[in-house]
């Protein structure tokens, strides 16, 4: 990342049922004996945030050990609720006058150091009209996202408002960052992905 880089704050979704797997928390889906929230927030701590939370839902009593080693836990009491209020209430968390905000989901096991520094760079690199980037990667959406402080305070300032929502309705202040990295479009989801990366059950 560069020298001179933006204070970044970070956010890690972690809060869903695993429904399709059967029920199970896919934070602690072990990768190389590791489970996957220690391996993000491993990956993630040369980036030096001046903030790190993640948000847990369902299973946080099992993930919340784990988790609070290496950055602030909130909890979603309604995550039944969904993706949408898991984000929301993570975004209502954020205290620090952070000027970068890095949006990410527990479930991709591909994730590296290397990849969100791509992100984080390549938002850094965009003029000021662009506030958010996306990662683009076979034609589709992938993750983490990244957006600048004002898109944030946007959402917080329109109530129930979500960042898939803003960027929806702010194309024009969107940069969809077209890459072959496939890490960003490779999640968990059903028990072929689990063999796909080569995932350990709890």
């Amino acid at each position: 990342m560069k020298v001179n880089s933006s204070r970044l704050a970070i956010l890690l979704l972690a809060a869903g049922q695993g429904s399709r797997l059967g029920n199970i928390p896919k934070a602690l889906l072990k990768k190389g004996g590791i489970p996957l929230i220690q391996r993000f927030w491993q990956e993630a701590s040369s980036l030096n945030a001046i903030e790190s939370i993640s948000v847990l839902g369902f299973y946080a009593v099992q993930i919340k050990p784990l988790a609070k080693q290496y950055s602030r836990v909130v909890t979603n009491q309604q995550a039944e609720e969904g993706h949408g209020s898991s984000v929301r209430l993570g975004l209502e968390s954020l205290h620090t006058n952070f000027d970068l905000l890095l949006i990410a989901l527990v479930d991709q096991p591909r994730m590296t150091q290397a990849s969100l520094e791509l992100l984080i760079d390549a938002l850094e690199g965009q003029g000021d009209e662009i506030d958010a980037l996306v990662p683009l990667c076979q034609g589709q959406r992938g993750n983490p996202i990244v957006m600048r402080r004002r898109a944030v305070l946007d959402i917080l300032n329109t109530p129930a408002q979500t960042p898939r929502q803003w960027l929806d309705q702010h194309p024009k202040r969107v940069c969809f960052y077209e890459t072959q990295q496939d890490a960003f479009i490779a999640d968990v989801d059903t028990p072929d992905d689990i063999k796909r990366e080569g995932l350990e059950l709890i």
